[in-house]
């Protein structure tokens, strides 16, 4: 399969937010270097997807809609991408959900994000942690080790600012 990681695009920051955590939302900026971001990726040709896996929490479900839209694609909320994801947790999560999508795109929250990427190539020690909108693509089997590690990127690594 292809898997690609997706950390939330920029989100107001905690102390400025009033409301609670889970519906604190992507910044006007956020969106849109979100978007524009995606629209790179996907005019290089490098990103395509069959679905869009989301956390619940409003800034992840944000930046999914926006990804869904510009690479149409369905976007489906699931719990375990909450904060505090695990392989361990996906894996158990995703067993319901019958096979897994060849193109997928999950999106989430960091440290979580890193910690999975780190997880599926069996470096669970290492670095992977994605900037706000950085994606990382991985090919092979969605099992400890059993991925490998294609590109990693950063917003400031697609857009001309």
């Amino acid at each position: 399969m292809q898997l690609y990681v997706l950390r939330h695009g920029i989100a107001w920051e905690t102390r400025d937010w009033s409301g609670d955590e889970a519906s604190r939302p992507l910044t006007e900026e956020g969106k849109e270097r979100t978007e524009a971001a995606l629209k790179a990726l996907r005019g290089a040709k490098r990103l395509r997807v069959d679905a869009i896996w989301s956390s619940p929490l409003a800034r992840a479900l944000q930046t999914a809609e926006i990804a869904g839209k510009v690479l149409d694609a369905p976007v489906t909320v699931v719990d375990a991408l909450a904060c505090g994801a695990s392989l361990r947790g996906l894996q158990a999560s995703f067993r319901g959900r019958g096979p897994l999508p060849e193109r997928l795109m999950l999106v989430g929250h960091e440290p979580d994000c890193g910690a999975l990427v780190g997880a599926l190539v069996g470096d669970p020690d290492g670095e992977y942690a994605l900037k706000k909108a950085g994606v990382a693509a991985l090919k092979g089997d969605f099992e400890p080790g059993g991925m490998a590690l294609k590109w990693k990127v950063a917003p400031k690594d697609v857009l001309k600012d």
